[in-house]
């Protein structure tokens, strides 16, 4: 699977009649497994099987892409299952033996004329040794095999619910339902995981929530705000049986309503999960009016738009204006410059974007020391503005080190590690990111995207398909799903999903750049003239990346051209160059030393980035 760009691909009608496999017995074999056993994945773990009804008959089917991405993401767990299978010895010998010898002494005994009690009492205590001596060796290969990992409670938190009636007040729910999350995920990270459900997949059944993410407990609630006033509602359901274990009903004054959050997360922890440690971290008290400014920020955001963005910032800025020592928002305003000056957005200018990234998250760890948001921040500009890389890794390994359990930062690690060129040890920690956040469409599409960069490309689509079954609407994954089919040489395909968010966002630059490379390297070189023109003209009006001209120009074969636009991204200090040590569109630019020079200039060295993860 994937290989490298000098590979032959096969024939798209071959690659998609190949792909599926229509029965039990095939999926069997492809996975080289019996039939029994795939099918108790399908139940235990997951296993992506598909079924098409035919009245009340119906028939199972598979598509490899799937079961190749559910194979990565289940092999260490499928490996230890086998490895206590055949710690129990699944011939089935040992324990046939220990029986046969039983029986047979029980006959013996039967048959003596005169029973001896005291050689009856022997061959029972024989016998029960040599079970003994079973167990033991049992214990031994499995201690051999694998450590036990520890128990780890998994409590799983749906969306607070806005009850106030006013979609204004959306923020306040969105946002608790946030630092909530945070708050329970910093009590015991090596105790207890605390996963995020997605708005969409909220509304799943608690059978689902608990096969798909292995969740114990789920928490959800309401919130209503009003005036200065904040009421939550929260109810903690157990999986196993789908009762309530606990629920209480809160109302306080806006100004505690960090307290508020500590004290419903140490009820749950005290009250519920009572095998825990009772500490928990402090929580400032922090202005009311300060800390619904920050919420609705982070609320819009989370809409990743431009007019998302610009809302975001106006509401930090007033959060900081009326609480100046209050140092979220401060990460807030780092986070929504780095994007703003990041492909696939690139509204401001690098050299706008990032400095003042860089003073926001500088000035957060100054009045908390401790957040980890500014920490990943912080990290972020030293990778791709700053081109300080050990600084980078420190900030991130410091954010790590302060939450464990902090999905965005495993995240950004990973993309630290692929600009090192550490491509097995990026998709690793994206999966890590994945365990920890599992329905989040975002870390599906950036374990996707590190797969594409790894040029693994089935696993790229696999990937990026499951983050748009939780979001539909969620581009970046169509975005990643048109760059591996490109690679694929499967043309069609990637230009169909270039061509959906074009129908939304007609003059996006960034998929105006892919499509055009698109065009170039299948031999269209009309169209992809015409969308140089386009980029042309829309960089008359507002900024347009110099690297999204140098990809065209490198689908076209223009090497001058390129590396032109590249010398011009380099000195706009694009934040993307750091990537094209493994970018598989950089491919054709690789044999020119003009290639190299530009990466030593980054302070990065050319990586090859070609080999491939095993696949099953």
């Amino acid at each position: 699977m994937g290989g490298n760009g000098a590979e032959p691909q096969p024939a798209v009608h071959d690659r998609l009649a190949n792909d599926r496999l229509d029965s039990w017995k095939e999926i069997a074999a492809y996975l080289k497994k019996e039939v029994r056993t795939v099918q108790r994945w399908e139940k235990s773990s997951g296993l992506p099987i598909r079924r098409l009804a035919h009245g009340k008959l119906g028939t199972v089917f598979a598509y490899k892409q799937d079961l190749d991405a559910w194979w990565h993401e289940s092999q260490s767990k499928l490996d230890v299952e086998e490895k206590f299978d055949e710690a129990i010895d699944p011939s089935g010998s040992n324990v046939a033996l220990l029986a046969s010898a039983a029986v047979e002494s029980e006959k013996t005994i039967s048959n003596d004329a005169q029973p001896n009690p005291i050689r009856r009492l022997a061959v029972l205590i024989l016998v029960i040794l040599g079970a003994v001596i079973l167990l033991g060796l049992f214990w031994r290969q499995i201690g051999d095999a694998v450590s036990l990992p520890t128990a780890k409670m998994v409590l799983a938190v749906r969306p607070f619910k806005n009850m106030s009636g006013d979609p204004n007040q959306d923020f306040v729910a969105d946002g608790l339902t946030e630092e909530m999350i945070t708050r329970l995920g910093q009590l015991h990270p090596d105790a207890m995981g605390v996963i995020r459900l997605s708005p969409a997949y909220a509304s799943s059944g608690l059978d689902r929530i608990g096969k798909d993410v292995h969740a114990n407990y789920v928490l959800e609630g309401g919130v209503r705000r009003s005036g200065q006033q904040v009421a939550i509602t929260a109810q903690l359901i157990q999986v196993s049986d789908q009762t309530q274990v606990w629920g209480e009903s809160y109302e306080r004054n806006l100004q505690d309503v960090l307290r508020l959050q500590s004290e419903v997360a140490g009820a749950i922890a005290g009250g519920v999960l009572n095998k825990l440690p009772h500490a928990q971290p402090p929580a400032r008290q922090v202005n009311g009016e300060a800390y619904l400014a920050y919420l609705e920020g982070r609320y819009f955001w989370s809409k990743r738009t431009e007019e998302g963005f610009a809302k975001a910032l106006t509401m930090f800025r007033r959060s900081i204006e009326i609480d100046p020592t209050y140092a979220p928002p401060y990460a807030g305003l780092a986070d929504c410059y780095e994007l703003l000056g990041s492909a696939p957005y690139s509204t401001l200018t690098p050299r706008e974007a990032f400095p003042k990234a860089e003073s926001a998250a500088r000035k957060a760890l100054e009045l908390d020391s401790t957040l980890a948001e500014a920490h990943v921040s912080l990290g972020y500009s030293q990778l791709v503005y700053e081109w300080n890389f050990p600084e980078a890794q420190r900030e991130f390994e410091t954010a790590l080190h302060l939450r464990p359990g902090y999905a965005t930062g495993h995240q950004f690690y990973g993309y630290y590690l692929t600009v090192m060129g550490k491509l097995d040890e990026a998709v690793a920690e994206r999966k890590k990111a994945i365990e920890l956040d599992p329905v989040s469409p975002l870390l599906r599409s950036a374990l996707g995207e590190a797969y594409y960069q790894a040029r693994r490309f089935d696993l790229s689509i696999a990937q990026n398909t499951q983050a748009l079954e939780l979001d539909p609407s969620y581009a970046i994954a169509l975005v990643n799903i048109g760059r591996a089919y490109e690679r694929m040489g499967m043309h069609k395909q990637a230009r169909d999903a270039f061509q959906k968010i074009l129908a939304v966002e007609p003059e996006n630059p960034a998929i105006l750049s892919l499509l055009g490379h698109e065009y170039a390297v299948s031999g269209d070189q009309v169209d992809a003239d015409k969308t140089l023109a386009k980029l042309t003209e829309i960089s008359n009006r507002k900024y347009v990346p110099a690297v999204y001209f140098a990809g065209i120009y490198t689908g076209l074969n223009r090497m001058d051209d390129a590396f032109k636009w590249l010398h011009k991204a380099y000195e706009e200090r694009c934040e993307y160059l750091v990537y094209l040590g493994s970018e598989p569109l950089a491919d054709p630019l690789r044999g020119d030393p003009r290639f190299a020079e530009l990466l030593s200039r980054l302070g990065l060295s050319p990586t090859d980035t070609r080999a491939a993860l095993r696949t099953p």
